[in-house]
Parts: structure tokens; sequence; C-alpha cells
């Protein structure tokens, strides 16, 4: 396995970890249907073409279908790094 994908593989495990999930199925933050792990990505919410990186701020779980048709689009950048920053300040303060 190449470093790229170690890596990879570290930080999609490290995103599912903060994402709440009821008794596996997940929630997708764009179009709010349920799926499987399986059926979620791991979303850069500020896209890797632009200097998105994989820190915690900037992931969220969405389904397959949203995160394609998304692609590389910033046109829901901001509402989503407030949204994700809300979600992660609230667990934080769960724990």
């Amino acid at each position: 396995m190449s470093k790229e994908t170690n890596n990879d593989r570290r930080y999609r495990d490290r995103a599912f970890e903060d994402v709440d999930s009821n008794h596996g199925w997940y929630v997708c933050k764009k179009c709010g249907r349920h799926f499987r792990k399986g059926d979620m990505d791991i979303d850069h919410i500020i896209p890797q073409k632009y200097g998105g990186n994989n820190t915690r701020g900037n992931l969220q779980c969405i389904c397959k279908h949203c995160n394609r048709s998304k692609g590389a689009s910033l046109s829901d950048t901001v509402p989503d790094l407030v949204s994700r920053r809300i979600e992660l300040a609230k667990r934080d303060l769960g724990k």
C-alpha cells in the first residue's frame, strides 16, 4: 500500500469517528437521507483542489451521490464550514 493510500485511510477513519451513527446508519449532511457507512463519503468542504486539508474541521460525511454532485464546487463552502465548526464544538463540549 502506498503512503498516500495509508494517509487517505487514516483521515477517513478519523472523520467517521467524529460522526454520530445510529447503529451503523449515518445521515447525509446535504440531503438528510440515512445510509450505511459503505454508502457514505468523507467530503472536503474546501476541496483539495483549492488547498483544502484533511483536518476534522474541513471534513463532512455526505452520501456518495451528494459528493459526486458537489464535485469541487465552492458554492456551499461557507455555510458548510460554519455548520461543521458548530457540530464539532457541540461534540467536544459533550465529551
